[in-house]
């Protein structure tokens, strides 16, 4: 049951670190939604918007090219049928189109002359300056296939790198004749506090929230809960927190004596129902421990000169055999205990005598005022 008792805490320590490291993401990235102003992070600062020329011009050019011919012309390229999910007639560098939108992707058509639209490098050049707002030196146009992966475009796919002070990027598919996106600093630190609120450690996992790593943080939390408690249980049932028998056993009050390493008689203590080491340190602290109380540190360590309880796997990990056989315990793993425990160490010896001293300066004072 000890060693139930281990695993359960060890778990509990674990699942408390990487659900609360995730926690306090979770609450500073919330935070950083919440305070920092939106139009510091929208991708679309130098973005310019189609305007009412575009729309009429969709009106005025009429393609010669019949949407008949292009999907008759598409379905002899393709062997394999495609289902056709829309079109749009539209403009590009004042030519007419049609878009079609269909289950292998999306595709674009000249109306003048009913040739796939393949965007060379002065077209690209001139589609990235129509999207921006205002004067910018563009880079020569670059391939970025994880980009096209990332915005669902077609291979010939192209990013520009202005060099503004936004630091903005331009997304253009070649094939379709789309402007994709604009990206800047502020908009990718969007994406990576989006990727950190929602755990989207994983971005290539379809647009989904409930993806693999979410469920691991979910069940991790629920493993977190039934750790905690079971640990809770096991503590109240071994009356770390109530000693359930107090009243049974031993009706009249319980003295233990603290000894010096070397047997000399240093305290008496009344105990008080639970935990030995809280025992020892309800009113000022006797004997240190850098770890709570957990068995880990193994710096409360007392020897018991009157039946030494059975070790625990902890005791039995961190203490050496001859000093288990000695009757030596760690102070945190047993409930009080009557009779006599002595220090171990000169140096539990001296932090002991610092502890009596000072409690005695703090006693002297109050005396002599009343």
């Amino acid at each position: 049951m000890r060693l139930s008792m281990i695993s359960a805490r060890s778990l509990h320590r674990i699942l408390g670190l990487i659900v609360g490291i995730q926690l306090i993401i979770w609450t500073l990235t919330g935070l950083a939604f919440n305070l920092i102003d939106d139009q510091l992070l929208d991708a679309n600062t130098m973005r310019a918007k189609p305007g009412k020329e575009q729309q009429n011009s969709v009106r005025l050019l009429q393609p010669t090219v019949t949407l008949a011919e292009i999907t008759n012309q598409l379905t002899n390229k393709n062997a394999e049928r495609l289902s056709l999910k829309r079109v749009e007639l539209d403009v590009l560098l004042e030519r007419p189109i049609y878009r079609l939108r269909t289950s292998a992707g999306t595709l674009a058509f000249w109306g003048d002359t009913g040739e796939a639209v393949n965007l060379n490098n002065e077209q690209l050049i001139r589609l990235a300056r129509q999207s921006y707002l205002g004067e910018v030196r563009l880079s020569s146009p670059i391939v970025d296939k994880e980009a096209a992966q990332r915005y669902g475009g077609n291979p010939a796919f192209y990013r520009f790198d202005t060099q503004d002070e936004h630091g903005t990027q331009i997304f253009i598919d070649g094939q379709s004749g789309q402007v994709k996106a604009h990206e800047n600093q502020g908009s990718r630190f969007k994406q990576l506090l989006f990727m950190l609120h929602f755990i989207d450690y994983f971005p290539n996992n379809d647009v989904t929230f409930n993806h693999l790593v979410t469920q691991l943080i979910a069940f991790a939390a629920l493993l977190l809960g039934l750790s905690g408690t079971w640990v809770l249980v096991r503590k109240l049932t071994a009356g770390d927190y109530f000693n359930w028998q107090r009243n049974r056993n031993n009706k009249g009050e319980r003295q233990l004596t603290i000894l010096s390493p070397d047997g000399e008689p240093l305290e008496s203590l009344t105990l008080a129902p639970g935990n030995l080491l809280d025992n020892l340190n309800h009113d000022r602290i006797r004997i240190p421990s850098q770890c709570g109380g957990g068995g880990q540190c193994g710096m409360c360590r007392v020897r018991f000169l009157e039946q030494a309880p059975q070790a625990t796997v902890e005791e039995q990990a961190r203490l050496k055999q001859e000093h288990l056989a000695q009757g030596i315990r760690l102070s945190c793993q047993h409930n009080c205990h009557q009779g006599k425990i002595a220090l171990t160490s000169r140096a539990q010896l001296r932090f002991w005598q610092k502890a009596q001293s000072d409690a005695e300066q703090a006693v002297s004072p109050a005396q002599a005022s009343s």
